[in-house]
């Protein structure tokens, strides 16, 4: 177990944290009907992710199939890899921005990089031009539920900060925009839009305008635009020296 700083549901007048499913109609608290907050505050966790493997490998109680299911889904394990964006300009992060992705054979089809909106790097790049409606989205997304962001019912929302990540391998410029899709608590913060190989992205690509690159093509592809976004395996093109 460890302690660190989170996002939760807070309710003022009764000084304590809900679930979110105390968290009722349009955000409000089901005890008492005030408006649900969303802060950061310290909290216990149990550091799952250190003992991911023996759970899902644990043959001691013969749980129903369903059980065993509901905890791999909980667990969620991803194997994948963490792959590093620079900043253009350099930025006051050198280090640069770090993104977990389940499918590094499409990085060369980066078009855009999503923040979470409780990112720090939001704070820390987003330009004086955007800076207003940066923190006017971040407001809005912190009062939701992670479940409400979650929800594929939802058209994606998001705002441009202004700033460009660079694709290390490509050598190429994208823009960084935040999105409530996108959760502090899920890998690191940030992720690769791939618009052509992701359907999320896909979706948000289309919804701003942005480019959809494919870098991943089916059998019998001859250049025509995707409908939809293509997951599956296929053929690396348009990917450098690959």
């Amino acid at each position: 177990a460890y302690r660190g700083k989170a996002p939760a549901n807070w309710c003022p007048n009764c000084q304590t944290v809900l679930a979110n499913e105390q968290v009722v109609g349009e955000g409000l608290c089901e005890r008492c009907g005030t408006p649900v907050a969303r802060r950061d505050l310290e909290q216990w966790f149990f550091r799952i992710t250190k003992y991911a493997d023996e759970l899902l490998e644990y043959q001691g109680i013969e749980w129903p199939e369903r059980v065993k299911l509901m905890q791999r889904n909980w667990i969620g394990k991803s194997v994948g890899v963490e792959i590093s964006f620079g900043i253009d300009g350099g930025g006051p992060e050198e280090s640069g921005i770090g993104v977990f992705t389940t499918r590094p054979d499409t990085v060369f089809g980066v078009t855009f990089m999503v923040l979470a909106p409780e990112n720090p790097l939001v704070v820390k790049l987003t330009t004086a031009e955007h800076e207003a409606e940066v923190q006017d989205y971040v407001a809005r997304a912190r009062a939701r539920t992670e479940v409400e962001r979650l929800s594929t019912e939802k058209g994606k929302t998001g705002v441009f900060i202004g700033a460009y990540a660079v694709n290390k391998l490509s050598g190429e410029k994208v823009p960084i925009w935040i999105a409530d899709y996108v959760l502090q608590t899920y890998g690191t913060g940030a992720v690769m839009g791939v618009p052509a190989h992701d359907q999320r992205d896909f979706e948000f690509a289309h919804d701003f305008g942005l480019p959809i690159k494919v870098v991943i093509a089916p059998d019998g592809w001859s250049g025509e635009e995707f409908e939809e976004a293509y997951v599956d395996p296929g053929t690396m093109v348009n990917s450098g020296q690959f």
